[in-house]
């Protein structure tokens, strides 16, 4: 997601406001991780259930749920990550995390922006606009 501004004032108090600007991002980054592993590790999973040797059973997510949790390596491989003093990343260091969300039909990290969109978004233009 990126948000554009037009600056047309350099006053002290607004470069001030612009300032404590990054931690509502660092803020709106680490929930977006936490939405994204919160939804692979919790939920109905109504897909096929599978054996798994001597570990039982697995419940795989079906199409439109978020991945079920089997191994934990999808979850442990989400992060994010500070790449300037106004920009977060989230990252999905696992391949099959993007051929999950993309081609497999099971987001995770997409509805978990959409999840945090509002409130971020509420919050920055409130900070902006009182100096919170």
């Amino acid at each position: 997601m990126t948000i554009n501004a037009d600056v047309t004032d350099n006053s002290d108090a607004f470069l001030w406001r612009l300032a404590g600007c990054s931690g509502i991002v660092r803020k709106a980054a680490t929930d977006v991780e936490a939405n994204a592993k919160a939804a692979i590790q919790t939920g109905a999973k109504t897909g096929k259930t599978y054996k798994r040797g001597r570990k039982g059973t697995h419940q795989a997510s079906a199409a439109g749920e978020a991945p079920a949790t089997d191994t934990g390596a999808l979850v442990n491989s989400i992060s994010a990550q500070a790449e300037g003093r106004f920009v977060w990343v989230v990252t999905v260091a696992s391949a099959y995390g993007a051929i999950l969300e993309l081609r497999r039909n099971r987001p995770f990290l997409l509805p978990a922006l959409d999840k945090v969109k509002p409130t971020f978004e509420a919050a920055l233009l409130r900070h902006l606009a009182a100096g919170d």
